[in-house]
């Protein structure tokens, strides 16, 4: 009887688990791919003095794969979810930086809306809508059109970033 049990959980057990992790891959496909890039580490340098709240974290260059940043863009839209960001993932461009902090690797994360763009083209006919791909988005204002996070290879989670004395994971650039 014991085993009978024993297997009944473990088939249960089973099941949960790979319904979660369905679940977790559906969620980093939310994303569009198209719309990530990964900058050099030194870009991450003035989002790690803004937000890292002991001022530990350095720009490092190490390869961050693609493997990296699926499990990054899995907890992403969990964290963001839990932010009511209320956007939809895939009109959200990603520049994902390469960093350092007490030894472990980190993943600094600008992101933008879709919207950002729009409003650059506006203000200029002639802006590189590309640049963002080469350069970090840096825009002050706007609500939630630019959020930051930084993420914690070694331990898949995000870090509680300072913003003027509030601890968040997911950093608004001017939260209405």
């Amino acid at each position: 009887m014991t085993v009978v049990r024993f297997g009944l959980w473990l088939s249960v057990l089973t099941a949960l688990l790979a319904l979660l992790n369905s679940e977790a891959a559906d969620a980093g496909t939310q994303f569009d791919e198209a719309k990530r890039v990964v900058l050099p580490a030194e870009a991450a340098t003035t989002i790690l003095k803004w937000y890292v709240a002991d001022g530990n974290g350095v720009a490092e260059e190490w390869p961050v794969s693609s493997g990296d940043l699926d499990h990054l863009e899995v907890a992403l839209a969990t964290a963001l979810a839990k932010a009511n960001f209320g956007r939809p993932l895939q009109s959200l461009y990603r520049q994902y930086m390469p960093a350092r902090w007490k030894g472990l690797r980190l993943i600094v994360v600008n992101g933008f809306d879709e919207t950002m763009l729009d409003l650059e083209k506006q203000l200029d006919q002639n802006v590189d809508l590309e640049q963002w791909k080469r350069k970090l988005v840096v825009s002050f204002g706007g609500g939630c059109l630019q959020w930051r996070a930084v993420y914690i290879v070694e331990q898949n989670r995000f870090m509680a970033l300072n913003n003027l004395g509030h601890h968040a994971t997911v950093i608004c650039n001017a939260p209405k």
